[in-house]
């Protein structure tokens, strides 16, 4: 997956201020779909062991939370303060997102996806922490000065690209393992 964001270092402090709070809506619905592309992801498994195919319409419903979240995820992290639309569309948010998807699947490694996370997992999470401190420090930068650090910026983005290919290899969606260096 591919994943983009245009940079603007003037931020809305206000909007900033108030940012957890105003995803909320979107977080209950990423909550709820994201249960459901969790859910085909099994059904997904099943279908890829016997097929070594993956089902287009199961992918085209994850892919689409995938890019939901592309948007959801950014707007909560401040890297951008136009209120995303609900859905996988757009509507002027300043971000990319493209998935192409691969009909074909590896049986072997999907077998063993759960077990060949596990080191991913550990990424993501290490990621994360340090993440949560950036986004912290970039909180009190924006509401204080109305402008982001490029360097938080970037850090914040890296990890979002990683929390994008994390999911897409986690649900079965791609046979290209997450990169730490996207």
């Amino acid at each position: 997956p591919h994943f983009s964001i245009a940079f603007s270092e003037r931020r809305e402090r206000l909007s900033n201020c108030f940012r957890t709070l105003l995803a909320i809506p979107h977080l209950i619905v990423m909550n709820a779909w994201g249960s459901l592309a969790q859910t085909l992801a099994f059904i997904q498994w099943w279908i890829i062991l016997f097929t070594g195919k993956r089902n287009q319409s199961i992918w085209n419903l994850q892919n689409s939370w995938l890019a939901y979240g592309s948007r959801v995820y950014p707007y909560l992290y401040m890297l951008y303060d136009k209120w995303p639309a609900f859905g996988d569309q757009p509507d002027g948010e300043p971000t990319t997102y493209e998935f192409t998807y691969e009909p074909n699947a590896d049986r072997v490694s999907s077998f063993f996806r759960l077990i060949m996370l596990i080191p991913a997992v550990i990424i993501y999470i290490a990621l994360s922490i340090a993440t949560a401190f950036v986004i912290l420090f970039s909180w009190f930068t924006i509401v204080l000065t109305g402008k982001q650090h490029q360097g938080s910026f970037n850090f914040i983005l890296k990890t979002h690209r990683y929390w994008i290919a994390f999911n897409a290899y986690g649900l079965l969606m791609t046979d290209s393992y997450p990169n730490s260096n996207p």
